[in-house]
């Protein structure tokens, strides 16, 4: 897996397989750039070379992760320069590199220049942007994780089930992958929910069949969705799936005002001079393209006096199921999705 960033090569390549091997020989990797948006396979990985790295029993001692946002250069230089107790490797892993300040990033320099043979300091880059990104994507070797095509998807199910430690039949991969595009994400949650079915037992082509039969607009935040964008009927008809399902009037309406305050907020950022598409990037950058193209026409359609507006209706809908009860309940939420929907 070879780090790229935006088509330009910044750091040599890494093989998966051998970091790990490497770790548990007791030859770290002294220095190890990280990007890519195939999160799950990403973190896997990331386990598994912690285990290999980190003596257990000895985590508390030899092993921390931080934030990009708290890291200080040279507290975490001298970190990595300690020694590890119990055996085993000193292993720091920094996420959200991108976030580290420029002023730590000299500190952080200059240990990559002479690095602890015995610690790995991991930098996991979530955007190939910032002044450490610079630096160290020009200096330490890395590994890219990229989001899986549409044509790789099937086989890259069939690696996560491996890691799930589910049995999953080729046909039912394929299924999923035609079915998914290049939805990794949707397609892991789809993989999960057929594991469950499956009880254990292979996951066949039927199991994923009556998995999507039953539709992923079943949740919350599918209801969400199809609130935000503005369609009424797909939204009464997951409200009442959910209704069946057992979902409460009370933990709907929680969910839709979050889902608004969270609008409120990207709006503000707009009115300050932000487009809808960075705003919608900065709060939620791990979804994939599709969704966050969909939170853009949702946050470009509600406006502040429609988003005050659903939050008129949600008040009254609320009132009225505290004073009516439960008997009535889901009258009062289909008047308030169809209203809020039809804004």
């Amino acid at each position: 897996m070879a780090v790229r960033a935006k088509g330009k090569s910044r750091v040599a390549s890494l093989d998966p397989i051998e970091l790990i091997a490497s770790a548990r020989r007791g030859e770290p990797v002294p220095l190890v750039v990280v990007t890519g948006r195939d999160y799950f396979s990403r973190d896997a990985i990331l386990d598994e070379l912690r285990r290999a790295l980190v003596t257990e029993g000895f985590e508390v001692f030899n092993y921390a992760a931080l934030s990009g946002e708290e890291v200080s250069g040279s507290e975490l230089a001298d970190q990595a320069d300690m020694m590890a107790m119990g055996g085993g490797c000193r292993h720091l892993l920094v996420r959200r590199a991108e976030k580290i300040r420029e002023k730590e990033v000299e500190p952080l320099l200059k240990y990559a220049a002479s690095p602890a043979p015995s610690s790995c300091v991991v930098f996991v880059f979530e955007e190939l942007k910032g002044a450490a990104w610079t630096g160290l994507g020009k200096t330490a070797p890395g590994l890219d994780f990229p989001a899986p095509r549409d044509y790789q998807l099937a086989r890259w199910l069939d690696a996560q089930a491996r890691r799930l430690k589910v049995a999953l039949e080729p046909d039912a991969a394929k299924l999923l992958a035609e079915i998914s595009g290049e939805d990794h994400v949707g397609a892991f949650s789809d993989l999960q929910r057929a594991a469950l079915a499956a009880g254990g037992g292979r996951i066949t082509r039927k199991t994923i069949a009556e998995i999507i039969a039953r539709g992923r607009d079943t949740n919350v935040f599918h209801l969400t969705d199809a609130v935000m964008s503005r369609e009424p009927v797909r939204a009464l008809k997951i409200l009442r799936d959910l209704h069946e399902g057992g979902s409460t009037g009370y933990s709907i309406i929680g969910l839709l005002e979050s889902q608004l305050r969270k609008f409120l907020k990207m709006r503000a950022k707009m009115a300050g001079g932000a487009p809808a598409r960075g705003v919608v990037q900065a709060e939620s950058p791990m979804l994939p393209p599709d969704v966050k193209s969909r939170l853009v026409r949702q946050l470009e359609t509600f406006n502040e006096r429609r988003l005050m507006d659903a939050f008129a209706i949600l008040r009254v809908a609320d009132r009225a199921i505290k004073s009516t009860g439960s008997g009535s309940e889901l009258a009062h939420m289909e008047s308030l999705v169809w209203r809020i929907s039809s804004l």
